[in-house]
Formats: structure tokens, sequence, C-alpha cells
């Protein structure tokens, strides 16, 4: 024989749904907010009375809904659980009569409880909108629920009442008197509460947030609004959502849209106002339907205006936030929380990826979609079905690394590079200056079998006109066949357009190149001679025999690169000989490669300024001279540059300073390379020359940044043989010396500068 039982409930239930369930005191009053448009209010009020006082402390939540009468009170407010909302009960109730649009917020019949989370007393209030209603009271001490597991929920009572008359001068609508509350609510919490609540809806997704407002009211907070002038930090006012887009801020942006039917994808990427390309291609996902995303890259500049309209940090504000039905799913988007893994991938690659510091958008889920439900929990998202997997995915595929893959791999992040060692700035790049690349991103989604409709801004095509090359060829026949396949007829009448026009640009630039090069074939012929004519300054032209001393002068500049030269080639010898690992071989090898360049570089001093090597004296400017050799002869060493040993030189002279000496040009070639050169030994990276003039002489400062000369070597640095590098022979300043002094000129140096070391050249105003 068999019969039936029941479960029992234990009152104990009450914390599993109420402070145990919501742990989050914001969520509670979103639960609650939440329920007040659910019963078609326009208004909600949140006031918090006596806030520094905890004993009289109270929430108010106050809305103009419905309301409730005392049968709805004791069938469903009361019934744990029940969900008129999910039931579909709710609109026979009141929505189709008064016609609303909405779409609940909230379907789990528990979200009444968040009551509880907040205080231990609560006493509601309402009169429904109906002829003759009443207003009825209910009356719940939470804690009767408490340390009474044994006793069963239904048998704790809670009071009801009927009352005659209500302080709130309310017609219809619901009052929330939350007291004995179990957090301080101080100003600093309310408004970190309205700033939460300003992201609770989103007024992009319609279901008549419009016509929803949210107020709060704190009189102990009016003093202190009255003196506050950034309107965000006011307490007492009604709560905004600025959507990103409304903020006039320009960045990179993508937005994503599944149709109503399922059937469709459709993206929108833009850039700083441009717009880039618009795909219409087939969803892949069948139980995906009526999804929008809105994503925002924040380069610095984005990242800065956000934070001068909204008066918060983006990363104090969240990163990708998630709305059904316009109602916020808690706590996507939160700062610090990352439910959808974003920087976790991130952390693979990251300056190849977006992080939620770089980004800021929304996910908008609309309708009722069974599949993608919040946790009864509601810190907890969405339930992880697998549609929601597939929402992720989408996400993802569709949206993250579209926009990623323009910003980081097209416009290289948006935003202007600064190089650290050379100080060298690289504008931001824009649509315009990539248009090459954009038209290739295009036409890489022709082989896509799921593409229905590619649109992109004409503009994008003028660049094919312009670039004559193997890559400008492959992206002209890619956008003719786009073209051919969205069936558009203009843009077919344009492809073509372009492919003829590529043809005859490619005739008239191999016209143009071969005048070009005649052109300037002639020019410089006639500048070279000009040059000759017109300035005896630029002597760098003139033809001067040889003379045994300066060659030998010629041969010890070379000999310093020879002598390391040869004992590279001792210690390649020695390392053959022990068997010596291939790393160290191939070490040696770089060496001496590195050398020889050297030896071919000087050579190419003078092949590059078209000059032959020469030791006649001339009558000449050793100002103009010195400038000449550094600005056209050293600063346009290939070899040097592409080994980053070029040092970067800044020359400050006198206007109409000038210095005739009677010199041989190589001297003083001699004496800048051997300076340079030791400077590079000692690790600086920039000379500064400065020419002078005082009553007495013409002076040369010449000054780097390296390592100095120590005190105790200052003395010794321009004798024989002395030297503190191991790569040095001691030559070096030695012969400089001698040079200044045969054209009776000095050197000195000075090692008190803040960093480096400063070598002084003088030559007297009158022999």
């Amino acid at each position: 024989m068999s019969n039936s039982e029941n479960f029992k409930i234990s009152a104990a239930l009450k914390n599993l749904i109420g402070k145990e369930l919501i742990t989050d005191e914001f969520v509670a009053i979103f639960e609650l907010v939440k329920n007040s448009f659910d019963a078609n209010a326009t208004k909600v009020e949140v006031i918090f009375e006596n806030n520094y006082e905890q004993e009289k402390a109270r929430i108010i939540i106050k809305d103009n809904g419905v309301g409730m009468n005392y049968d709805d009170l004791k069938d469903k407010w009361l019934f744990v659980a029940y969900s008129a909302k999910k039931n579909g009960n709710e609109s026979d109730d009141y929505r189709d009569k008064i016609k609303s649009q909405r779409v609940f917020a909230g379907a789990k019949g528990v979200g009444r409880f968040s009551c509880d989370r907040l205080g231990t007393f609560l006493n509601l209030i309402t009169i429904k909108n109906e002829v003759k209603s009443k207003i009825e009271n209910l009356i719940v001490n939470w804690e009767d629920f408490e340390n009474t597991d044994e006793v069963e929920f239904i048998n704790i009572n809670v009071t009801h009442n009927t009352l005659q008359n209500n302080a709130y001068d309310l017609k219809h609508g619901t009052v929330l008197e939350i007291s004995g509350l179990r957090d301080m609510w101080d100003r600093d919490r309310i408004l970190k509460l309205k700033k939460s609540l300003a992201k609770l809806i989103n007024p992009n997704q319609g279901n008549d947030s419009d016509k929803f407002e949210i107020e709060i009211i704190a009189k102990d907070e009016i003093s202190i609004d009255k003196e506050t002038k950034n309107e965000l930090e006011v307490v007492n006012s009604a709560v905004k959502n600025p959507i990103f887009e409304t903020l006039g801020i320009k960045t990179s942006n993508i937005f994503v849209q599944i149709s109503e039917d399922g059937k469709f994808i459709e993206t929108t990427l833009q850039d700083r106002g441009d717009k880039i390309y618009y795909l219409k291609e087939k969803n892949p996902y069948s139980n995906l339907a009526n999804v929008s995303v809105y994503l925002f890259q924040l380069n610095r500049a984005a990242k800065g205006n956000f934070t001068r309209n909204m008066g918060i940090e983006p990363v104090k504000y969240g990163s990708v936030f998630m709305y059904k039905n316009g109602f916020r799913v808690y706590p996507y988007g939160e700062p610090g929380e990352d439910l959808l893994l974003i920087d976790n991938r991130k952390q693979q690659g990251y300056n190849r990826f977006l992080g939620t510091r770089d980004l800021i958008g929304r996910i908008e889920i609309n309708g009722e979609q069974a599949e993608l439900n919040e946790t009864t929990s509601r810190d907890g998202g969405l339930v992880k079905t697998n549609t929601y997997y597939n929402l992720v995915d989408f996400f993802y595929d569709f949206v993250l690394k579209r926009l990623e893959h323009y910003v980081v791999n097209i416009i290289n992040w948006g935003d202007e590079r600064v190089n650290k060692e050379t100080g060298e700035v690289t504008p931001e790049l824009w649509a315009k200056d990539v248009k090459v690349q954009i038209l290739e991103l295009i036409s890489g989604f022709i082989n896509s079998k799921n593409i229905i409709d590619i649109q992109y801004d004409r503009n994008f095509l003028q660049i094919i006109s312009e670039k004559q090359n193997k890559s400008v060829d492959k992206i002209v026949k890619n956008i003719s066949r786009v073209a051919a396949k969205s069936g558009n007829p203009e843009m077919i009448k344009e492809a073509k357009k372009i492919e003829k026009a590529i043809k005859e640009v490619k005739a008239d630039a191999d016209l143009a190149k071969a005048n070009a090069e005649k052109s300037e074939f002639q020019r410089k012929e006639t500048e070279q001679k000009l040059e000759a004519v017109i300035s005896q300054k630029n002597f760098l032209q003139s033809e001067i025999g040889d003379d045994a001393k300066n060659l030998e002068s010629i041969l010890h500049h070379i000999g310093l690169t020879t002598n390391l030269i040869k004992s590279d080639i001792e210690n390649l010898v020695k390392a053959i000989n022990k068997d010596s690992s291939k790393d160290e071989l191939v070490e040696i090898a770089k060496r001496l490669s590195r050398q020889n360049e050297k030896i071919t570089s000087f050579s190419k001093y003078f092949k590059k300024v078209n000059f032959n090597v020469y030791t006649n004296k001339l009558e000449t400017d050793i100002v103009s001279f010195t400038n000449e050799y550094i600005e056209n002869v050293y600063m346009l060493r290939d070899d040097l540059r592409s080994n980053r040993e070029l040092l970067n030189v800044k020359i400050d002279s006198e206007k109409g300073l000038e210095k005739n000496l009677k010199l041989s040009p190589i001297d003083m070639i001699i004496v800048l390379d051997n300076l340079i050169s030791n400077s590079s030994k000692h690790g600086a990276t920039q000379i500064e020359l400065t020419w002078s003039k005082t009553d007495e002489a013409i002076q040369l400062s010449f000054k780097d940044n390296g390592n100095g000369i120590k005190d105790n070597i200052i003395d010794s640095i321009f004798d024989f043989g002395f030297t503190t590098s191991r790569r040095g022979s001691g030559i070096g300043l030695y012969h400089i010396k001698e040079i200044i002094e045969k054209l009776n000129g000095k050197i000195s140096v000075n090692n008190k500068t803040n960093k480096g070391v400063e070598f002084i050249i003088s030559f007297k105003n009158k022999e």
C-alpha cells in the first residue's frame, strides 16, 4: 500500500533566498528597482533617512507602479518563488489594459527577499491602481525566521493591516520601508550606489526606459550637495546613464547585431568617425538571435576624454557590460570582474590583444531568451548553458577579434609612438593613412561562404591610383570579386573604373620615372658645377695632391681598425686550435665583419661627397668646413646607422661666424672622427658642437654625454700611447693635439660637466 508525502520547508529557507543568496547590497537595491519597473512604474525613489544614525536609519523605496491588493499580497507576494511575470499572469492583470511595451526585468520570484539583505524589518505599503482600492500593509520581521530551523516556513506569521491613510500621498504604487539596516550608508556608499544604478538601465534598448526615472533622495546630504560643483558627485538628483556613443568621444568601434529572426549577422566597423566597412553574413549559431554588441577601443585620447566627460577613469567605470531587455546582468563589466575572460587572453600576448583596460561596451540581449537567464544568485551572471557559451564565442569571433585586428594590426593602436632611444615621434595613424591595408582587410572577407554583402567608403579606392605595386594589383582583383559578389551595380562600375585607371597610371608612371631620372641627373651635374664656382667654402670638391706625411696620418686612422682585425684573426686561430664552440667562433667572425665594414665605410666618407683623398693645404673657413662635414658626410653614414653606431650630433653656430685657416681638409676630418669615435667608445649617444667667439679667439666646444674622464688621468690623456679603452691605441688624442697645435690652435679638456666630457678647441683671432 502506498501513500503520498510532501516536502516540508524549514524557516531557514529565508536566509538561503534572502541575505545569503543576494550578498551585495547594491544588487539588492537593483532587484527592488527592477520590481518597480516590472510593476510599470514611471518613477522610483530610493530614499535614505537618518543615514548617519544606525538605529534610526531607513531605506525607503517608493514607486508609482500598478500596486497590489490583498489578493496580490496573499497569492503572489507571499508565495515564495512564484513569479506572475514568468507564468505570464502579470499581463492578464494590467499590461494588456495599459498597453505597456515593457519586457519584464525579472522572473525568479525571489527578488522581494532582497529586503532581507538590506535590513531586518520591512514595512510594505501598497495601493493597487483600481476602483475602490485599499491601502494594504505588510510588516515583516526577518529575524522571526532565524534560529528556527525546525519550524516550517509557512508557520511563521507576518502582519497584515488595512490602513486608513498613508504618509506618502500615494495614489497607487508600492512603498518599501526597510529598517534595522545591515550596512552603514554614508555619502561615499550612496554615491557608489548612484553610479551603479546609472549603469543598471540601458536606454539604448528601449523597453520603455525613457518612461522610467530613478531618483536618489538623502536629506542629510543636501547641505554638502549645495557646495559640490561637480554634478557627478551630487547625491540628491535623478540617476542618468549616458551611453558611450552619446559622449562624443571618437575612437575605433564595432557594432555587431544578430537579426531578430536569427538568420543574419550585420557588422559595422568605424574608426574615429570614418566608416571602415559594413558586412552582412549568415549566422552560424542556430540558438542565437536578437543580440547586439557595441564595443569601443579606448586609445589614450579616448581614455582622457572619457575621464573629462564622466569624472572617472574608464578602468574604474567598467568594461564590457551585459544587458537583458535593458537591465544590467551583474557583474559583467564591473571593475575587477572578467567573466568573459578577456584579460586571460591578453596575458598570452600583451601587445597583440585587447584587454578590459582597452575596451568599453555592452552586450544587449533582447526578448525572453530562456537559455540566457540570470543565475538565481544575482551576482553570478548568466546560467552557463550551451547557448551562453555560443554567445561568448560569437562575442570573441565576430566582435572582439575583428575590432582587435583593425586596432592592433592596421592602425597600430591608434596612438602616437615615441622611440625611447631616439625620442622620435611617430604620429597616430588614421583611416586615410592605411587605405591599402583596409582594402586588403576588406578583400579578405571575400573567400567566406557566409558573406552576403560588403560595403565600404569609396574614398578608399582612390589610393589604388596612387600606389603601383604587386599588393595593389592583388587588391584590385579582390575588389572586383567583392563587387561582383555583392551584385551592386555602382560597386561593379567603380571596380572596372579602377582597373582601367591602374593600367593608364602604370604607363604614365614608367614614362614619368624615366623623365625624372634624366632631370635629376642633369640637376645634380649643374648643381655640382655651380657649387664649385660660387662657393670657395665648399672645398670638399677641390683637387689636392699626395703628401707622404699626411698620407701616414690617414694610414694611422685606418690602422686603428686593422689592428683590431689582426688581433681577432689571432684570436680566431687560437679558438680553432682549442676546438672552441661554434658560438665563440661565430662571435669572432661577427667582430671581424664589423671591423672590415668600418674600413670600407672610411673610403665612403670621400666617395659620398665626391672628393679624393688629398693633402694640399687650402685657405678656408674651418667653421663652415666642420659644420658641412658633420651635416653632409657624417650624418649620412648609412653603415653607422644600420649598426646603431651613428651618434646624434647637434651644431650651434653664431650667424656669420668665420675663421679662415690654411689647412689640409683631411687633418680636420681626422680630428673630428677621432673625437666622435672616442665618445662612442665611452658610452655617448649625443654630441653637441658649439662655435663661439671671444675677444681673443674662435672656440669650438665638443661636448658628449658619455662616461666622462676621471680626475686622476685628466693630465695624461694627450700623452702618446695613453688609453683607457681596451679597443684604443693611445694615438688618437695625441695626434689630435698635434694637428691642432700645427694650426696654431689649442685643445683642452673639461671634465666638470653634469655628464660626459667637453673638449675645447680654440684658434686666436689674430695670428
